[in-house]
């Protein structure tokens, strides 16, 4: 706890990126991974509505399947950038709570593509609009999987126009 208590320290004094510089230690550890040969990383979670979360992850986003079987998938997207996995719900592995977990995405023409999801019938909960004031670039909206999942989406905007 000490370790994380000192990290938020720095947070809460850095004010500029001289003082980040500064203030910022190298971590007690390195980075001990290296990357295999196949995906580099998934998140997990576990649905009690499999066939929906399927259907919505595959023929409405369109994201292709790494991994599939009857009761697990492994998603990527087309340029195999990132990696997520749903899973049927057992005894041993409880339904992950919906609000528990978002699934987040930077995306280019944040607008364009909300419009083109709506299209597709996926209702947002918030449709993309500022992420902070009226002004800012920085666009943030957000819609849920079958399971209540969040998605967020997030991306610049040209508010010059």
């Amino acid at each position: 706890k000490s370790l994380g208590e000192a990290r938020l320290k720095i947070a809460a004094e850095a004010k500029t990126p001289e003082d980040w510089e500064r203030l910022w230690n190298k971590p007690a550890h390195d980075y001990p991974f290296k990357w295999g040969d196949c995906w580099k990383q998934c998140i997990e979670y576990f649905v009690d509505d499999f066939v929906s979360e399927v259907g919505f992850f595959i023929d409405i986003l369109g994201f292709p399947p790494n991994a599939f079987d009857k009761c697990y998938a492994m998603f990527t997207s087309p340029d195999r950038a990132f990696y997520f996995s749903i899973a049927c719900s057992t005894t041993e592995n409880k339904t992950t709570p919906p609000d528990s977990i978002r699934i987040q995405f930077m995306i280019d023409d944040i607008l364009g593509t909300a419009a083109k999801l709506e299209n597709r019938g996926i209702v947002f909960e918030k449709k993309p609009t500022h992420f902070d004031e009226v002004g800012s670039p920085l666009f943030t909206g957000f819609f849920r999987s079958p399971n209540g999942v969040r998605i967020d989406l997030w991306g610049m905007v040209d508010t010059e126009d």
